[in-house]
């Protein structure tokens, strides 16, 4: 374990957690998320290129490493609950997986619950993903990537995608991905402790910010994890053995490999949640993006 990752760690446990146990306000949880991304996750740009565009209309970010040719494009969803966040506060994941990826990275700001429930999010990240995919050159590589939230999305965008006839990504990659919004995982109980960032009252308040109260909207019915997974694109899965949200992605590995879907499981050993937040200064936030690099070079060939 890098230092960088026990102090992140130590400060998550010691100071995050409790607070999103103290029944903030969301504002007031909005505030803790950023405090987090300016003490632990540098925004400084680290030699890409940043540009802002509406797409579809949709503000998106566009990151580029400069003096190189984008080898492709990656739609990539930030988490934060379907609540908070937004591109800025990921850029210390999306300005590396720009460079070490040598991809185009477009991060569009999606509306936010409470503020615009579901459907909104989906369908803002549908239009911007279906914008771009016209957009492109024939044979451009695309991809779909998301963490938490975001992984949601990127799997909720892409049945939708197959379901109604359209074209699906080249690959789609999912970390510490939110797949079951029933919250049923066993390790949602047993990873409470060991979790260093989230608490099962911050995800219960999030799905009755983004869906409604429970009696409104059958969960199930709008969970990845229980959609139709035939026909989607190669998979990977990144995600810690200490998070609440370790059996989202193993439930979701079995479930695409039993569809017949090609998936590669990568468990983490004790690492935060979507630890490639901090990619920009923690050793293994790099390592899991030289991983995704690895994973897209192999499907490629």
């Amino acid at each position: 374990m890098s230092v960088q990752n026990f102090l992140l760690k130590q400060y998550l446990r010691r100071h995050y957690k409790p607070r999103l146990n103290a029944h903030l306000t969301l504002e007031e949880a909005r505030h803790e998320l950023d405090s987090v991304v300016e003490r632990f996750l540098p925004l400084a740009s680290i030699g890409v290129n940043i540009e802002h565009s509406n797409v579809a209309g949709v503000e998106c970010e566009f990151l580029t490493a400069p003096h190189r040719t984008p080898k492709g494009v990656l739609l990539y969803l930030h988490g934060g609950m379907f609540s908070m966040a937004s591109p800025q506060s990921h850029r210390g994941a999306t300005q590396v997986l720009a460079k070490r990826l040598k991809l185009q990275v477009v991060t569009p700001r999606y509306r936010l619950a409470p503020e615009h429930a579901f459907p909104a999010a989906l369908d803002d990240v549908i239009a911007v993903y279906e914008a771009l995919q016209h957009d492109i050159e024939p044979g451009t590589p695309f991809y779909v990537a998301g963490d938490q939230a975001g992984a949601c999305l990127g799997f909720q965008l892409v049945q939708r995608q197959l379901a109604d006839g359209g074209l699906g990504p080249d690959a789609l990659i999912g970390i510490s991905g939110l797949y079951d919004l029933t919250l049923s995982g066993p390790s949602m109980e047993s990873n409470a402790e060991a979790d260093c960032f989230a608490t099962r009252l911050a995800f219960e308040r999030a799905m009755d910010f983004y869906l409604g109260p429970e009696d409104e909207r059958d969960r199930r019915a709008v969970s990845p994890l229980f959609g139709e997974l035939h026909g989607l694109p190669p998979v990977l899965l990144q995600v810690s053995d200490s998070e609440m949200l370790l059996d989202d992605s193993r439930r979701m590995a079995a479930a695409l490999e039993d569809a017949g879907v090609e998936v590669e499981l990568d468990i983490w050993k004790d690492m935060p949640s979507c630890w490639h937040l901090g990619a920009v200064a923690l050793p293994e936030g790099r390592e899991a993006i030289d991983r995704m690099a690895r994973f897209l070079k192999r499907i490629k060939s």
